[in-house]
């Protein structure tokens, strides 16, 4: 993840007005755990929503 430069964005435009494209799950983790659970992302499988939910309510590590 180029931290610095989602850092960047940040700065200039409110998180709530960005989706960011995570579709690994190692991607999602990371979003989540610095923008908190609520975090807009995109480009997630369809087989992939489920477990994504499950992450975002603390039901899966």
């Amino acid at each position: 993840m180029r931290s610095g430069l989602v850092a960047e964005i940040i700065r200039k435009i409110p998180i709530q007005d960005v989706i960011w494209e995570a579709p690994q799950k190692t991607q999602q983790v990371w979003f989540m755990q610095l923008y908190g659970s609520n975090v807009n992302l995109g480009n997630i499988a369809p087989h992939e929503v489920i477990p994504l939910e499950t992450l975002r309510l603390g039901l899966r590590g």
